[in-house]
């Protein structure tokens, strides 16, 4: 899980609401909001009138969106809201002192589908494919580095004084719009793979790597089970998903090991990271720090 540089606050004395103050930056193709609430409360209501990236910065708020389950909302994460989703939030936590934040990026539609038609028109991967396009079932987001600086500077264009900002802006979106549509991609090979292995060379590489994740997984042998050569595998991997195949592997790993630190409470730290394929314990707890924000030790505590 990684983080996007929280926007500086709003002073008191210029807060125009406790919940959701709103600081607005436009431009002729999209607009972004900063969001500010320091007092609790439950069920505020808010809708946007084109497709708008939402990134938490600060807090926690519990979200309510039609057709997923309420989830608590945090710092690392990102959710993807269509025109005209109605978002309902409570903010279980929110004070003067402990504000949440988060940005909302509105885009208009227009915009969003040249983007899209670009990068369809651009695509000179595997032919059999599908469009890029949106998916609608994979809304919420994990940010990743890629993404977590992409929003990072995209923020800080929106809130300088650059004659430019304009122009910078377009050009940190065509990442962003790439970079959610690798993420989508990935959640949803993530959530097929299981009901069809041969689906595609990738399905049947992460269904390779569930099955093993407690052994040593060579690339050469990821190459085999996808039919391509090592460079050819990286490269259209990557392409495809934003991320390398060896990263895929330690985040597939990580996974398994929250399962087991939620489900066996009986095994030791040390036996997660051993069963999960870690050869060092102590890369294990510095990785899964790094990826999670805590240690596995902290995360077993939370569950309870």
């Amino acid at each position: 899980m990684e983080y996007i540089n929280p926007y500086k606050l709003t002073e008191l004395d210029k807060l125009h609401s406790l919940v959701e103050n709103r600081t607005r930056f436009s431009l002729d193709f999209c607009e972004l909001n900063v969001y500010e609430t320091r007092q609790r409360a439950n069920d505020f209501k808010l809708k946007f009138d084109g497709f708008t990236i939402t990134s938490m910065l600060r807090g926690k708020k519990i979200m309510h969106l039609d057709g997923m389950d309420d989830f608590e909302y945090v710092p690392g994460e990102t959710v993807l809201a269509p025109r005209e989703t109605l978002m309902r939030i409570d903010f279980p936590e929110a004070e003067m002192k402990q504000p949440t934040q988060c940005t909302a990026l509105v885009i208009d539609n227009r915009y969003l589908t040249e983007r899209l038609d670009h990068i369809n028109e651009s695509w000179k991967g595997d032919a059999a494919r599908q469009e890029w396009r949106i998916n609608p079932s994979e809304l919420f987001i994990k940010n990743n580095r890629e993404l977590a600086q992409i929003g990072s500077r995209l923020l800080k264009v929106f809130t300088s004084n650059d004659p430019f900002k304009e122009y910078q802006a377009d050009l940190i979106l065509r990442e962003l719009v790439l970079c959610m549509l690798r993420l989508q991609n990935l959640g949803t090979l993530r959530k097929d793979f299981r009901l069809n292995g041969n689906r595609s060379p990738f399905h049947a590489v992460l269904h390779y790597i569930s099955e093993r994740l407690s052994s040593d997984i060579r690339i050469e042998e990821l190459c085999n089970v996808a039919c391509m050569s090592k460079s050819s595998f990286y490269r259209a991997f990557t392409e495809e998903y934003g991320i390398t195949p060896v990263q895929l592997i330690l985040e597939e790993r990580l996974k398994y090991a929250k399962s087991l630190l939620t489900d066996h409470p009986e095994i030791s730290i040390k036996e997660v990271a051993y069963t999960s394929g870690f050869n060092d314990p102590n890369y294990f707890s510095r990785m899964f720090r790094k990826i999670e924000g805590q240690s596995p030790s902290d995360f077993r505590g939370e569950v309870f």
